[in-house]
């Protein structure tokens, strides 16, 4: 009862003295939410839902192509992280909008995750601690400030505060030494009202002051050294404001619900029904229809369980048909799945659309440069561990060599040396001669060795180089180019490697653009909706089931959408999914889906 009451208290502190009105800053959260998808008026959402809707896929999609889908850096990003990009560029200068931006931006990255928008979830997130950070340490900093000013002005410093905030019942003093006033931060001054009343602080200021008075002589120091101690309350006291703010907008969020999980209980209820009166056949079909229903308006392309559920089952289903038919030598519907299995690497559409040359509103948008920092500036990235390894290899033998060499010279003065010497020339001494020249072959032998292999490794990081700037120069704008360039120029900006340079110029120079991208089946809705369709309709025709047919005609119909522009395309997961017309399409689902509904017609002989 005790917590509650100071929570309501604190909330309602919030929302009358500080600069963040919360009440303001929930309800534009709420505006935020419900005008995103069709506002044109509101400059931030407009920009906000292009960046998100249009820039991210594509900024994922070349990261994807350029360096692989793994992120190889000091911290794995998110999808908070991606937003991130866009939310650095929305930064008010009023606590409350900024605020409810950070929240709303929490609310996008959970509906990109498909998770729960909850207090935990809203904490964790990077753009709301992005907010909350900067706020709590601009608070705390002026705390300091103030609290420092306090105690000098309790300890008799002539100095004027503003606001008057003070600590009730704190002596007096009347010393006199020089104090330059700090507290500048006059915006946070209703948080430091707030502050001051919390009963820790109150009492250890109160025991600080005693403290600094036994010490006239120190006033000042321990003025600046007690302060720091009285920040560490302080944080205390400030960072509760997060847990207030992350259960404000959780509560404000209407509740949602989605009741497709329902048709799992009755799935167990029409099968218990089924074994007790045996009519599987129909049971069968009801099942067949509401999943078709389900996969055609509920299933979720981005929620990573919708995937795992339906690709285990869809896999599962196809492997088991196909471990059916070889036993019952139904060449045609081997020939079937062979060839949807084959469709995998054949990539299916070809756009030119997806070419980064013809997306230069992309390359104005924050996310070009979070493409260009990721590919090209990273430390972990795959350009810049290519580009370490050549410089170090490359270093490495510049060393190795002008080492050798320095002691070839000593060497060589040092025969110059024994030459002189009779004894060294003498016939006893040709054991001697013959190691000295022995010591040195061996020395030149290793040396060959080594740059050999040194040779070897720069050739193949240099041909991996070779191989990433292709791509580069296939797929990337003139724009990236450039910017690839100028990296390499850079990084490589020595005359020992210059001739490693000048390949790469002479590459991005003589390689084609890839005029069209290709892209397979299994990177569009209706593409994934087509195999699910198939693999489900091949398992029941390998069973003999009459219910085949109803997910062999929803294979067709599936096969069909899929050759209407635009087209749907997945990029990732917790990535908004983007559209675009293709200029060339292989239908290979469409024939397999055809042929099996043909066949399905057709009674399959035992």
């Amino acid at each position: 009862m005790k917590r509650l009451t100071i929570f309501v208290f604190l909330v309602l502190i919030l929302s009358l003295t500080f600069p963040i009105n919360l009440e303001k800053s929930k309800e534009l959260f709420l505006y935020y939410i419900n005008n995103f998808e069709t506002s044109n008026d509101d400059e931030f959402l407009s920009n906000t839902r292009n960046s998100i809707n249009t820039f991210l896929p594509i900024y994922r999609y070349y990261k994807i192509e350029l360096v692989g889908s793994v992120e190889k850096t000091d911290v794995s990003k998110k999808i908070g992280d991606y937003l991130n990009v866009i939310y650095k560029q929305n930064i008010s200068n009023d606590y409350t909008t900024q605020l409810a931006r950070a929240a709303f931006f929490s609310y996008l990255e959970a509906s990109l995750e498909r998770k729960k928008f909850e207090a935990s979830f809203i904490k964790s997130s990077p753009n709301f601690n992005s907010f909350f950070n900067s706020y709590q340490s601009k608070v705390i900093f002026a705390a300091r400030n103030y609290l420092s000013d306090l105690l000098a002005k309790h300890l008799g410093a002539k100095i004027n505060l503003d606001g008057n905030a003070d600590i009730e019942d704190a002596p007096q003093y009347s010393f006199e030494f020089e104090y330059t006033p700090k507290f500048k931060e006059h915006e946070f001054i209703d948080e430091i009202k707030i502050i001051l009343k919390d009963e820790e602080i109150k009492k250890n200021f109160v025991n600080y002051l005693e403290i600094i008075s036994k010490n006239p002589e120190r006033i000042v120091p321990n003025i600046n050294r007690y302060s720091g101690l009285l920040q560490r309350n302080v944080i205390k006291s400030v960072s509760n404001l997060k847990n207030i703010f992350s259960d404000e907008f959780e509560k404000t969020l209407p509740k949602s619900y989605n009741f497709w999980w329902l048709r799992w209980v009755a799935y167990i209820v029409l099968i218990l029904i089924a074994i007790k009166s045996k009519k599987w056949d129909l049971v069968m079909f009801i099942i067949s229809i509401v999943e078709i229903l389900y996969l055609y308006i509920g299933f979720d392309i981005l929620s990573n369980s919708d995937a795992t559920i339906y690709g285990l089952i869809s896999f599962s289903a196809l492997l088991a048909s196909l471990i059916i038919f070889i036993k019952n030598k139904k060449f045609l519907e081997i020939s079937l799945i062979a060839l949807l299995l084959i469709s995998f690497v054949i990539p299916t559409y070809y756009t030119k659309d997806f070419h980064m040359k013809n997306l230069k509103e992309f390359e104005n948008s924050p996310y070009f440069t979070e493409l260009i920092n990721d590919v090209l500036k990273d430390k972990y990235s795959k350009f810049s561990n290519i580009v370490r390894e050549l410089t170090t290899i490359a270093n490495s033998s510049i060393i190795e060599t002008e080492d050798i060499i320095k002691r070839l010279s000593i060497n060589l003065n040092n025969f110059t040396e024994k030459i002189k010497d009779p004894e060294y020339k003498s016939v006893k001494n040709f054991d001697g001669r013959v190691n000295d020249f022995k010591a040195l072959t061996t020395e030149f032998s290793n040396y060959q060795i080594e740059e050999k292999i040194r040779e070897k490794q720069f050739k193949k990081a240099e041909n991996n180089l070779e191989k990433f700037t292709k791509k580069v120069a296939k797929i990337s704008s003139d724009a990236f180019e450039n910017e690839f360039l100028k990296e390499i120029q850079n990084d490589l900006n020595f005359e020992e490697i210059s001739p490693t340079v000048k390949k790469v110029n002479e590459t991005i120079k003589n390689t084609r653009d890839l005029e069209k991208i290709p892209i397979q089946f299994y990177r569009t809705k209706f593409g994934i909706l087509t195999f699910v369709f198939l693999s489900l309709g091949f398992f029941l025709t390998s069973l003999k089931s009459k219910n085949s047919i109803i997910w062999n005609i929803a294979a067709t119909l599936s096969s069909i959408l899929m050759l209407i522009n635009p087209i749907i395309f997945f990029v990732q997961s917790g990535v908004p999914l983007i559209t675009f017309n293709y200029i060339i399409v292989i239908p290979i689902l469409l024939v397999i889906s055809i042929i099996i509904l043909i066949r399905s017609f057709k009674p399959i002989k035992g």
